[in-house]
């Protein structure tokens, strides 16, 4: 009884913020191997052509870049499936354009 209880309030729990971090949400590109898709909201197309750029460069790269609100404006976010120092990469041309 009490697994359960905690199974489901975990789940609950996980589903708001799942809910609450795609409401923060203002675009979603996804990168894996030689593809690269937006699977939502209208990033600037010049950070579309650099993560394509970087991609075609390394062509192993998989993981997922999003913009999430804050305020006024829009911080970008990389998983930490792809290597740093293309996050980083990713990071200083968001900001160069920001």
């Amino acid at each position: 009884m009490m697994f359960g209880t905690i199974s489901l309030v975990s789940l609950t729990l996980f589903g708001l913020l799942h809910a609450l971090r795609r409401r923060q949400e203002h675009f979603l590109i996804t990168i894996e191997g030689i593809h690269l898709k937006v699977k939502r909201g209208q990033p600037p197309q010049a950070l579309v052509c650099h993560c394509r750029q970087l991609m075609q460069d390394a062509r192993t790269l998989k993981g997922t870049v999003r913009g999430l609100k804050k305020g006024n404006g829009v911080v970008l976010s990389c998983s930490r499936s792809i290597p740093a120092s293309y996050r980083q990469d990713i990071q200083l041309f968001w900001q160069q354009q920001s």
